[in-house]
Formats: structure tokens, sequence, C-alpha cells
């Protein structure tokens, strides 16, 4: 068993959907880490704190025990919180942005250079231990520490490292793309009910399909192309569909989408350097 003082200590600054479900994580997958949780509605802070296997503690109190302290407030807030955190954060401590639009410059402008400083970028389905993370390393951050806090993360997400410039090509790819498959769910709901199947029945075959759909892609050798083939024979009804999204230009539409997310994300950046000043 490890020492307390070899004890990773959490401080998760927002317990809200997405800081919550990473402390749900490291909660049940981390062994022997300490959490604790900084939330400033009230109502959502006793709910943590009546669990018992969390603290909840003022912002000073709960970074200055941390060795890693995920920032999971709005992007418009972060800076401004960081920088009311900064005298309490101890050298040696790794902070974890998870905020969109909020680059690496921003976050270490508020810290000491003591200080490693990532950027993670989670998408829902870590809600249910499925999501996916890019986390991009800033300044002073070791492999060692990148290791950390991806231990902290696996519990919930398929984790993988990138640098900072592919931070939005992968927002536009995993952090907005379940937005993508609801938006398919929700057409596919409607146009079933339209063909006949009731509410109930629709949403059941539509939600197994994705989510069948989605481990065959994950556990299979073949790319999404190869399994599109195997299960479009020529001349059926497969085939009768795609031909539609072939023809109404659905890679395109998609491509343009995610350019618009990148587009987005980059313009963030900007507003964001513009509350920097």
């Amino acid at each position: 068993m490890s020492s307390p003082a070899d004890r990773t200590c959490v401080a998760m600054v927002g317990g809200g959907s997405m800081g919550g479900a990473i402390v749900e994580g490291i909660v049940s997958g981390v062994p022997d880490a300490r959490v604790i949780v900084v939330e400033a509605n009230e109502e959502l802070a006793e709910k943590w704190r009546s669990r018992g296997d969390v603290e909840v503690l003022p912002l000073a109190d709960a970074v200055s025990g941390a060795t890693v302290v995920f920032l999971a407030v709005k992007p418009p807030q972060i800076t401004e919180v960081l920088r009311e955190a900064a005298p309490d954060i101890r050298p040696g401590t790794a902070v974890v942005s998870i905020a969109a639009g909020v680059p690496l410059s921003s976050l270490e402008s508020c810290v000491g250079e003591d200080v490693a400083v990532v950027r993670a970028m989670p998408n829902t389905p870590v809600r249910v231990g499925r999501g996916a993370v890019g986390v991009a390393a800033g300044r002073g951050c070791t492999d060692e520490t990148l290791e950390k806090v991806s231990a902290l993360l696996g519990p919930v997400a398929t984790v993988v490292t990138i640098p900072e410039s592919s931070i939005d090509a992968l927002t536009a790819t995993s952090g907005s793309g379940p937005a993508y498959v609801f938006y398919l769910a929700e057409a596919m709901n409607k146009a079933a009910v339209d063909l006949g199947l009731d509410a109930a029945t629709a949403s059941t075959l539509v939600a197994e399909t994705i989510l069948g759909a989605g481990l065959l892609l994950a556990a299979s050798p073949d790319d999404p192309a190869a399994l599109r083939a195997a299960v479009t024979s020529k001349g059926g009804t497969t085939a009768a569909a795609t031909r539609v999204f072939d023809e109404r230009g659905l890679p395109d539409i998609v491509r343009s989408a995610m350019q618009a997310c990148v587009d987005r994300a980059e313009e963030m950046v900007r507003e964001q350097a513009d509350v920097d000043r």
C-alpha cells in the first residue's frame, strides 16, 4: 500500500457534468487517490459532500494539497480562476485544463514556470466510461507527468497524446463528434417513425445499431470503408440508401461541418487572447 506521501491528490475545480464524470472515474479506477472537488454551486457541492468518498473544499485549500489540478470551469472563467488559484499551487503540480479555446500560452501565463500545464479535450461519453481524450503537453510537462495525467483519465476514456497544434482537429473529430452521432440518431429516429415504427421501438433500434456499429468499428482490423462495403451488397437495400448519401454530398457536408468546428475553435482562441489582455 502506498504511503500518504505517495498518494496522488487530485483537485477538480468544477464538479459539473464533465468534471464530475472524471471524478467518478478516478474514485472508482485509481486506488488510493485522494479526490477534492471545488464547486461554487452549493446544491451540487452538497451532493459531492454527502457521498463520503471525495472532499469538498474552497479553491485555495484544494489546490494547495494537490499534485494534479483539473480545471473544469467554462472557458471565459478559466484564466481568472487559475490566477486566483496560482499562489496556492505548489511547485511540481500539474494543472490540466479541459476547456476548449484556451491555449497553453494563456494557461502558462497564469502560473509559475515550476508548474506543468496540460490541455485535455474530453468528450461526453466519459460519463459512461467510454470517452476519448486528447492531451497536449505544455511547458515543464515531462513524460512522467503526462503519464500520470493519462492514468487519471484512463478509467473513463481512451487517451491519445497530440501536439497542441492538432487539438482543434481533435475537437472537430472526437470532442464534438458525439453530437454528430446524436444528430444522426435523431434523424434516424424520426425517419423510422415516419416509416411506421413506434417511437420506443425506433429509439431502441437506433441506439443499439449505433452502439453495435461503434463496437464493431473499434474491435475490427478493417477500416470504416471496408466495414461499410461488407454490408453493402450490389443492388441491395443498403446500397440504395448509401447512394442517396453520396448524391446529397454527405462526405462534403461532414467535412464542411468539421471545418466549421475548427474555425470556431480558432475564433475562441482569439477571443481568449482579448480576455487575457
